[in-house]
């Protein structure tokens, strides 16, 4: 059975491109073509692509915009596993894998965005108290839903039920609910049936869900179990001797370059950058969550939104830790720059497979690739969630997998 793209998903693709001004598909189109050519090299080749994968909501975009005018769709059959790069994308037909035809509910809502525009941003952040023993869980990229039955379920499902397990104070999701942050995806996919703390939840934005212009995410985080953060995509959590700040760095991430790269600033403006400077002020120590990534994946480089977030530092120092999601792996590295101690916690729902190009990475300490045992995706590697236990100055970080073990610590 070859896989298809929902005709009705297709038409809104074709109609929101068609009515885009010049300019505005002169900005997405190489990003298309980019991704086209990747999605042709893997159904040509039966491989990879040795460069970084593009965003998934692309790989079939112009399949879709030219009625498959090289066969890619035609060529591809459904449930099936072509390859794994060395980034762990795992190049499959199947549900929230690369070539998924479901992605592409994500570029019509994207499209139709760019239309429409976006839900106004909001200036209103909390300072949460929180207690000086606290344990705080974190997870990013989780918003998959219960998307498979018993008795094999959904990644989610299972990170879910170990952090209800727990029983966290405080619940933090680092964004991405999918396919695009729609009303109902958000309702589903993250309100539903997310594993609540009992202090409270907070939410970061992310590029998936700014796909549907934020708005969808703007009235989530209104809801009962992440209302603490006044319907705000930034925030801070305090006690005696530690600040937790949470930003927004998708709001503002370059519609071109689809939501993709980091940013907290728009054209002129500095707001978050001056809520960071006010919680740094404090001389406490400073944890910081974003959705997108502060190093490339293999923690070589940095990225514009690092340059963004050490501007909320004093020269020559940074935060105590920065977690984030985006990338879809759970990955441990080394004291970078000020010496700043980095996560990436992108590994709660998506499948993902063993990222070989991380294991001879000098910046990584440590990543997940331990197999999930998964008779449906037998190249997913284990999804998982972190935790933060803090007692007084002192901080714990266990990263647990999905079954609850512990995977670092």
């Amino acid at each position: 059975m070859r896989i298809s793209v929902d005709p009705v998903i297709g038409g809104r693709i074709k109609a929101a491109w068609a009515k885009l001004p010049p300019t505005k598909q002169a900005e997405i189109a190489p990003a298309i073509l980019r991704a086209h050519q990747q999605a042709v090299t893997v159904t040509q080749t039966g491989k990879a692509p040795a460069d970084k994968a593009a965003p998934h909501h692309l790989v079939l975009a112009h399949s879709i915009l030219s009625d498959d005018s090289d066969g890619v769709l035609s060529s591809l059959e459904a449930g099936i596993v072509i390859d794994v790069g060395a980034d762990g994308v795992i190049w499959g037909t199947g549900k929230y894998e690369q070539l998924d035809p479901g992605w592409a509910e994500a570029l019509a809502v994207f499209l139709e965005t760019l239309l429409l525009g976006k839900h106004p941003f909001q200036v209103n952040p909390a300072t949460i108290p929180m207690p000086d023993k606290v344990q705080i869980g974190l997870v990013g990229d989780w918003g998959t839903g219960d998307w498979r039955p018993q008795p094999n379920l959904a990644p989610s499902t299972d990170v879910a039920s170990h952090m209800d397990f727990l029983k966290l104070d405080i619940t933090i999701h680092l964004g991405d609910v999918y396919y695009a942050g729609t009303g109902d995806q958000e309702q589903h996919n993250l309100l539903n049936i997310w594993p609540k703390g009992f202090i409270g939840s907070l939410a970061l934005n992310s590029n998936h869900e700014m796909y549907s212009g934020a708005k969808p995410y703007f009235e989530a985080i209104a809801a009962t179990q992440f209302g603490m953060q006044n319907g705000c995509s930034y925030f801070a959590l305090e006690n005696s001797n530690w600040v937790i700040v949470g930003l927004d760095s998708a709001y503002f991430s370059p519609e071109s370059g689809l939501y993709m790269d980091g940013s907290l600033i728009p054209d002129g403006g500095v707001t978050q950058i001056i809520f960071l400077q006010a919680q740094v002020a404090k001389g406490k120590k400073v944890i910081v969550l974003t959705h997108h990534n502060g190093l490339s994946e293999d923690g070589s480089t940095t990225t514009n939104l690092w340059t963004q977030v050490m501007s909320g530092f004093a020269p020559g120092t940074g935060p105590n830790y920065w977690y984030w999601g985006h990338a879809h792996a759970g990955v441990v590295y080394k004291p970078y720059g000020p010496g700043a101690l980095c996560r990436c916690c992108g590994h709660g729902a998506l499948p993902w497979g063993q990222a070989s190009a991380l294991g001879s990475a000098a910046n990584v300490g440590w990543y997940e690739t331990r197999s999930a045992r998964d008779p449906d995706i037998p190249q997913r590697v284990l999804n998982g969630f972190a935790v933060l236990r803090f007692d007084g100055p002192n901080l714990t970080e266990t990263f647990y997998d999905e079954n609850g073990g512990i995977a670092w610590q």
